[in-house]
């Protein structure tokens, strides 16, 4: 195990079950594997002592800086360095957010769409990217024979082809209009297909918004027996730092279909990308993602929907030789706990 010259200090919301705190227990499962580091709530921010002078990392960066700001000015020159883990939703940041940023050692962000919007925004200090990852079981695990929930097996014995998709907040980022408009398009030209949608409360059926397959929150083995289930993954995002979804999907051998320019081409085959054209912006009134997106372009999506259902085995095979080499090879948690200890070697040992 590696010791740094400063104390690392992970400092995220432990107190509430978020993506941003998913995300950080990956990193502290496989970091503390190759290095000692100290897990603190972000809600101890406002009454914190420094005393050993660490190097602190932050994760999200942007809403607690604002929040604690008056707390924290006193204290940041007792650390031996800040590092920032924040995304980037839309393509530009805020001047605000700009300004947060530019008071960090350095910024840690999961993709090369993220870093460029924090240049082109103005971010000065230095930004890394450190990609979101996968349990290496994701790519490992045989495909089961009867996964759950049970209706969508009921749906595959009547020979229907699953479409699935993930919008559990932020409907219009998450282009839950595209996912539906793709969704009667593709009805109105074929009879075997049905659409799954994971939300915020569990998993239900786009035909029948009121019955709910399954409730509440998924663990990674039920996440495995969904995506499969399914025979297409939707990735209609406009906006979003990585949109771990359709990572996850690839993964489990689920061919993806995305708009071209997101930030998920850092994972995405080249396969699975639908032309899109720009829109002008991912969310209304947020203080820190003020800038646009991608939208994938409607008819372009259907097409290549169309093909990758009529050709399954093919693009099946595809995903799966995919998982199998690019995201087994660079989008696990060990491999990215790798790479985020020597991001942090580079700053806390100077």
């Amino acid at each position: 195990m590696e010791t740094m010259r400063a104390p690392i200090w992970y400092v995220y919301p432990m107190w509430k079950k978020v993506s941003f705190s998913l995300i950080s227990r990956k990193h502290l499962k496989y970091l503390r594997k190759l290095m000692r580091v100290e897990e603190i709530d972000e809600l101890t921010l406002p009454c914190m002592e420094v005393a050993s002078s660490p190097l602190v990392l932050l994760h999200p960066y942007f809403y607690p800086m604002d929040a604690f700001a008056k707390h924290l000015a006193h204290r940041l020159p007792r650390l031996h360095g800040l590092i920032g883990l924040d995304v980037a939703d839309s393509d530009r940041l805020s001047q605000h957010a700009v300004e947060l940023a530019n008071e960090a050692t350095a910024m840690i962000v999961p993709s090369n769409f993220a870093k460029r919007a924090y240049e082109s925004s103005g971010v000065r200090v230095p930004i890394h990217v450190l990609h979101h990852g996968v349990e290496p079981e994701f790519v490992n695990r045989p495909r089961r024979q009867n996964p759950f929930p049970v209706a969508l097996r009921d749906l595959r014995r009547r020979r229907l082809k699953i479409l699935l998709a993930y919008i559990v907040h932020s409907e219009y980022r998450k282009g839950e209009d595209l996912l539906m408009e793709i969704y009667r398009r593709l009805k109105a030209e074929r009879k075997d297909v049905a659409l799954a949608i994971k939300d915020n409360w569990g998993v239900r059926l786009a035909d029948d918004r009121q019955k709910r397959i399954f409730s509440g929150w998924l663990g990674e083995r039920q996440q495995m027996d969904l995506y499969d289930n399914a025979d297409l993954f939707l990735l209609t995002s406009r906006g979003g730092g990585f949109e771990l979804p359709g990572l996850e999907a690839l993964a489990r051998g689920v061919p993806v279909i995305a708009a071209r320019g997101g930030a998920w081409e850092d994972y995405m085959p080249e396969w699975g990308l639908v032309p899109s054209r720009r829109c002008p912006h991912v969310f209304e009134g947020n203080s820190i993602h003020v800038g646009g997106g991608v939208e994938m372009i409607l008819e372009k999506a259907v097409e290549k929907a169309h093909e990758i259902l009529d050709n399954l085995d093919e693009y099946r095979a595809r995903a799966q030789e995919y998982a199998r080499t690019r995201i087994a090879r660079d989008f696990t948690w060990p491999r990215i706990a790798e790479e985020l200890k020597d991001i942090i070697a580079r700053y806390a040992s100077g």
